[in-house]
């Protein structure tokens, strides 16, 4: 029924054009890339130095989704380093090595585009900061740094610990209504990648295919349905019912607030 919805509604919707900052800038020393957030002026190259110098200092690493990220700071900023690794069954011949086809096709480089892109619509993701893309020979590895989202736990997390709250469901609804009505979509919505930070906001994390789709490829619906699986899969694997009064709330909640 909702998927019904989002077509009737988005058959007539027009994507307007938007002026994104362009406060971005990418240096190159032989075989490596480091793209800049130029919004923040003391932020240089050296970023990733500073990371490398402390790994052993820095407050946590843990593995998320197909990447590992690490807490540190610098710049008087709280910021997470993530390394892009390799899912699925690939991933036990190559962890973190990519084929190499220019530089606006890597991961780090689509991933941080998109996030400056919808950082500057206020859209509810963490702003970049930096991005490094190595290449070697016909491969590249690649690294992305963000600013933390303080006091986040996951949405799955939250499920884990049936705190799910109305309040909560409701943001979610309307966090996914405000990405796709910018013309977003999430390549792998789930409830890893949804963060609920402080005044239980929602955040999303993990875009490597993030750019603005044209009217004719926007299929919103695609987003509900993988959340959906998701929480399923959770639930099997957890032996739990699915937590139908809650999913209808965030249908609800993302049905009746189209502008």
């Amino acid at each position: 029924m909702l998927i019904a919805l989002i077509h009737i509604y988005f058959s007539s919707y027009q994507l307007k054009k938007k002026i994104y900052s362009m406060a971005t800038k990418i240096l190159r020393n032989k075989r490596t890339f480091i793209i800049l957030n130029e919004d923040l002026p003391d932020i240089s190259e050296n970023i990733f130095t500073h990371f490398e110098d402390n790994q052993a200092l820095e407050s946590g690493r843990k593995e998320a989704g197909r990447g590992t990220v690490t807490f540190f700071r610098d710049c008087r900023l709280d910021l997470v380093h993530k390394t892009y690794k390799r899912g699925g069954l690939i991933r036990k011949l190559v962890t973190s090595h990519y084929l190499w086809t220019g530089l606006t096709k890597t991961r780090a480089h689509i991933e941080f585009d998109g996030l400056k892109k919808m950082f500057d619509l206020g859209l509810p993701v963490p702003r970049p900061i930096a991005a490094r893309i190595i290449r070697k020979g016909i491969f590249y590895r690649a690294e992305l740094i963000t600013q933390e989202i303080e006091k986040a736990t996951t949405f799955g997390e939250n499920l884990a610990a049936k705190n799910l709250s109305s309040d909560m469901l409701k943001e979610l609804g309307l966090a996914i209504k405000s990405l796709h009505r910018e013309g977003f979509m999430h390549p792998d919505l789930n409830i890893e990648n949804i963060l609920i930070g402080n005044s239980k906001k929602i955040f999303f994390l993990d875009f490597d295919q993030a750019q603005p789709l044209k009217q004719k490829e926007i299929q919103f619906g695609r987003d509900i349905e993988r959340l959906r699986r998701s929480i399923k899969k959770f639930c099997l694997k957890n032996e739990r019912d699915f937590p139908e009064r809650e999913w209808h709330i965030v249908l609800e909640t993302y049905g009746s607030n189209i502008l």
